[in-house]
């Protein structure tokens, strides 16, 4: 009941809430009309509230950084409307980012029911939505999450588009990082072999490793943030490179918006130094 802190008046009423003290909570700013028969706290979503005030709910990607999925910070945020709307309640009233907009199917019970899509059907959303680079990250944070079962994933994945049902067999639950799923999926779609997390003699693990000779390390934002993590990064470089390996670092604007460059200098690099067999 009021997951993401959303509560309907019936969720409320049966908490023992009258209207009276749904309306006194609201002048003390402890919560606040979403839209008729919905209600929010300080802590409800931004993004939550924007999709119920449109006309639609939070659903597809939107919904799953809700859930705890990794996304992509630029993707916008991904509303699904009723089957039967227009989307028109929602022009000359948006803000912030970008609005995506989904139409569910007729037979969809997707309703009003709830103020978040529930997982299974944000994820099909975003089988349909999302190009597979992206897609393989999300659904790979799934996995590395413990947010859904491999089998139950898997079965999703084929009732998604024909496009989609080659991801089953790059999954990678061992992923730690939405970029380094990206790289090491769009790798593979240029036929270059990796590992990934493959633990060294000085106990570092590699993001993606190409043979036992190169790794590949990519930069996320979150985890290269701090002065402190910047500099543990160099020294764990420093760390590989003394165990014999060519480590080659490409940062997450480059990985995300110049891969054709990333992938041109690995390919460089395997041409130029890979061992004789």
């Amino acid at each position: 009941m009021g997951r993401f802190a959303i509560f309907s008046t019936a969720e409320l009423r049966a908490r023992g809430e009258t209207v009276s003290s749904i309306r006194a909570e609201i002048a003390l700013g402890g919560r606040f009309r979403i839209i008729k028969g919905w209600y929010g706290t300080p802590e409800t979503p931004r993004d939550a509230v924007l999709a119920m005030r449109i006309g639609g709910r939070l659903g597809c990607a939107s919904a799953l950084r809700l859930h705890g999925a990794w996304v992509p910070p630029d993707v916008g945020t991904h509303v699904v409307f009723p089957s039967a709307a227009s989307g028109r309640r929602s022009a000359g009233r948006e803000r912030g980012p970008s609005v995506v907009r989904h139409w569910s199917a007729p037979a969809d019970r997707t309703g009003s029911a709830f103020g978040v899509a529930p997982l299974e059907l944000a994820i099909a959303d975003a089988l349909k939505c999302l190009p597979p680079h992206l897609l393989i990250a999300v659904l790979d944070s799934l996995l590395h999450k413990h947010l859904i079962s491999r089998n139950r994933l898997e079965a999703l994945i084929g009732r998604g588009p024909r496009r989609v049902h080659h991801l089953i067999a790059h999954l990678e639950p061992r992923s730690e990082s939405g970029i380094e799923s990206i790289i090491r999926y769009l790798l593979a779609m240029a036929g270059i072999r990796v590992d990934v997390q493959v633990r060294m003699l000085s106990g570092d693990r590699t993001d993606i490793d190409v043979g036992e000779w190169l790794t590949i390390e990519a930069d996320g934002r979150e985890s290269h943030a701090t002065e402190a993590g910047f500099t543990a990064d160099r020294v764990r470089v420093v760390r590989l490179m003394r165990e014999g390996r060519i480590v080659l670092q490409f940062a997450y604007a480059t990985i995300m918006y110049d891969f054709e460059f990333v992938l041109d200098a690995i390919r460089d690099v395997i041409a130029r130094h890979a061992p004789v067999a």
